[in-house]
């Protein structure tokens, strides 16, 4: 399959969502419009073809595929069916004006499968293989980031009887799902906006941890704060501020640190770590095995609990990775009675590795993905 790289045009709906999946799923890369404001990020991602439901293509949205007029060549596109069938004469000019070509026209609902193999037998190779980082500076030049972020909870389970025992808050782009937080978040991202953009995350997970109180299900909800953030001023007020407003939450919320290419001084993380479990916030080392953590580095942090990056433990999976480097670090945890979870566990071998491990907790697609918080509250309202 060529390096595909899809444009979706759509309403914002779960069909779009469940069409993002299940593209990325078989290794194509998406994007979606789901309003005017969304093309300078679209551009920037440089589709090889575009898949676009009629109706968005009427006249007063023409401008959508006229962006894309400058590519030097027809892009394929694929057109679903709408709810007017009128549309089909506006939507092929819309097409001749974008230098678009419609070269099929399916009807919803469809499998997946059969749109990547429409993709697959037109689209052209592309030149660009990487142009996250591209695509999220267009996001910020045109003031879209926060307007685009989401965030979306991934249930964490006990390896010995499958319970929930917490959701991990996750930050996505509406649309563009595929793309992590540490391209989201990057060196390159001003420290301001991730200090706002985490902070909304914050109040997201809080808002969840208290609905699923009210309705006895009560489990800690966790969320990502990159150690860098922990010495910036700004935001350690903010987070206290919010943690002095809600007493109830203590022991409900998770802070998950993450660590990356962007080196902060640990002594100043672990004093903060320390003030605020204070304050009743349990803190975890994210990914750990990636950046710059080690043993050492992270002891002076009183962490509750310790994450395995799923590389590290597929490694193991594989042979690649002796038992006994793995069983180390979880010894270290139990030791500091703190849980040890395995990150990436997608199958039942797998768990049973996990398991192998003595590890506590599972997070992984084995699961289940990660999902809005309505699937998880009834009634729920965002901000």
């Amino acid at each position: 399959m060529p390096n595909s790289r899809v444009l979706v045009i759509d309403e914002e709906s779960a069909f779009a969502r469940f069409l993002q999946d299940g593209l990325e799923q078989r290794a194509i890369s998406v994007a979606c419009i789901y309003s005017p404001g969304d093309e300078n990020g679209a551009r920037a991602f440089a589709p090889n073809v575009i898949v676009a439901d009629k109706k968005m293509l009427s006249h007063k949205n023409a401008s959508l595929l006229r962006n894309f007029g400058n590519v030097g060549r027809k892009l394929p596109l694929v057109l679903m069916t709408g709810t007017d069938a009128k549309l089909q004469h506006g939507s092929a000019a819309s097409a001749r004006a974008g230098k678009a070509q419609i070269v099929a026209t399916i009807a919803r609902p469809f499998e997946p499968d059969m749109l990547a193999e429409l993709i697959d037998r037109h689209a052209q190779d592309s030149q660009k293989v990487d142009l996250d980082s591209e695509y999220i500076k267009a996001l910020i030049a045109s003031d879209r980031l926060l307007d685009n972020l989401v965030v979306e909870f991934q249930s964490k389970h006990a390896l010995a009887d499958g319970r929930v025992v917490g959701y991990a808050g996750l930050s996505r782009l509406k649309t563009r799902c595929a793309i992590s937080p540490a391209t989201i978040f990057s060196a390159a991202t001003e420290m301001s906006l991730e200090i706002e953009a985490t902070i909304n995350v914050i109040d997201q997970v809080m808002k969840l941890a208290g609905a699923l109180r009210k309705s006895r299900k009560s489990v800690p909800v966790s969320f990502n704060c990159s150690a860098i953030l922990l010495t910036q001023a700004d935001f350690v007020d903010a987070l206290f501020a919010r943690l002095h407003k809600s007493p109830n939450l203590r022991g409900s919320v998770i802070m998950e640190i993450t660590e990356e290419n962007r080196v902060a001084n640990i002594k100043v993380v672990a004093e903060i770590c320390r003030m605020l479990t204070r304050y009743g916030l349990a803190v975890s080392i994210d990914d750990y095995g990636t950046g710059h953590s080690n043993l050492d580095r992270i002891a002076e942090i009183p962490f509750a609990e310790l994450k395995l990056d799923k590389e590290i433990f597929w490694a193991f999976c594989n042979n690649r990775m002796p038992i006994a480097i793995l069983g180390s670090i979880i010894d270290f945890c139990h030791m500091r009675g703190a849980k040890a979870v395995v990150e990436g566990i997608e199958t039942p071998f797998h768990l049973e590795k996990a398991r192998l491990l003595g590890a506590d907790h599972g997070q992984g697609f084995h699961w289940g993905r990660a999902v809005p918080p309505q699937y998880l509250v009834k009634d729920w309202r965002g901000f």
